[in-house]
């Protein structure tokens, strides 16, 4: 691509004469001649040798390359890179693969040692993996990648353009158990789950199936690696969810919301949409938390969250006050 493509990809005003082939990506400190760049913050920008630059309307810096001046450059660069570093689909079917003579398969690419069982619909343009395990009566629909060692149960729907990453388990049985006089019994782990299209799922990933309804994830969703999604969870559209989350059963989680690491959701939390949790942060059972920033244990709003720990901070020099107060009282005691 030459930078007056990029320029119209992206939707960005070129200055130069946009003729450089750009070939790659790369960061402004590394980026060559041939490879395209972008600064979010001109405040650190330290130049570079890049064939082609995305950057701010505002951006005034002396460069001797391209140009492009976008409101969002690295929303801009995101999108250039899809087209420059393009995902390389696989045809095939390999001999070793197992596919029922029930299901109706039409994916472009089945890898080495893919089991799929009966009554499976897998769509046009998808590619499933080496060693994945696709269940009965799973619905998987077109151009969705599902990598390597992934694990399908029985009635997953999955729909078009998803991506769901190597050791995911989709369908699993949710942990639901009722005590009684011997011990524990589980409950029904009878449900489904159903996986909308766009939506991404990280590495070792687990989505577990409804009780007796689904378990459900909206469209155009992102999961990262090693999150825990329990059985009846409802997940909206254009989530967030970053690593080592766990949602815990019956917990909904609303659109636009986003959730970051080590996040801990307790079962029947409700999440309105907009909402914004914090790293390492508990939400406990049965609270309803409102758009917003929210941080801590127990989740609280953001400002909240500052002053408490400002409060928690300042408990020593308030201590060695006291001390000399309590020093100076005694010295004037008769």
């Amino acid at each position: 691509m030459n930078p007056r493509e990029i320029a119209k990809l992206v939707g960005g005003e070129l200055s130069g004469n946009g003729t450089a082939e750009i070939r790659s990506i790369a960061k402004p400190e590394t980026a060559g001649e041939d490879q395209l760049a972008f600064v979010d913050d001109a405040g650190k920008f330290d130049g570079t040798s890049a064939g082609c630059l995305l950057v701010r309307p505002d951006f005034d810096s002396d460069v001797s390359c391209d140009v492009i001046r976008v409101k969002d450059p690295k929303f801009a660069f995101a999108v250039a890179a899809r087209s420059l570093h393009p995902y390389l689909s696989r045809s095939g079917r390999h001999e070793s693969a197992v596919i029922s003579e029930d299901a109706d398969v039409r994916a472009s690419f089945i890898g080495a040692f893919v089991s799929i069982d009966a009554g499976t619909n897998v769509g046009e343009g998808t590619e499933i993996h080496d060693g994945s395990r696709i269940g009965r009566g799973v619905s998987i629909g077109k151009c969705t990648i599902i990598h390597a060692n992934v694990a399908i149960y029985d009635n997953v729907a999955i729909g078009d353009n998803c991506v769901i990453h190597s050791g995911a388990v989709i369908g699993a049985d949710g942990f639901g158990y009722v005590r009684g006089p011997e011990g524990y019994v589980q409950f029904p782990q009878i449900g489904a789950v159903v996986i909308e299209d766009n939506v991404e799922i990280g590495a070792n990933t687990c989505v577990d199936r409804g009780a007796l309804g689904e378990t459900r994830i909206g469209e155009g969703t992102k999961i990262d690696n090693l999150v825990q999604v329990a059985h009846n969870v409802q997940i909206g559209k254009r989530v967030v969810i970053a690593s080592q989350t766990g949602i815990s059963g019956s917990a909904s989680i609303g659109d636009d919301c986003v959730l970051a690491g080590q996040v801990g959701i307790a079962d029947h939390v409700r999440l309105l949409p907009g909402t914004t949790i914090g790293a390492q942060s508990a939400v406990f059972p049965g609270k309803i938390v409102r758009p917003g920033v929210w941080c801590g244990t127990p989740v609280q709003p953001l400002d909240e969250y500052k002053r408490q720990n400002a409060m928690v901070k300042g408990i020593g020099r308030l201590r060695e006050e006291l001390r000399e107060i309590r020093r100076r009282i005694g010295q004037n005691e008769p």
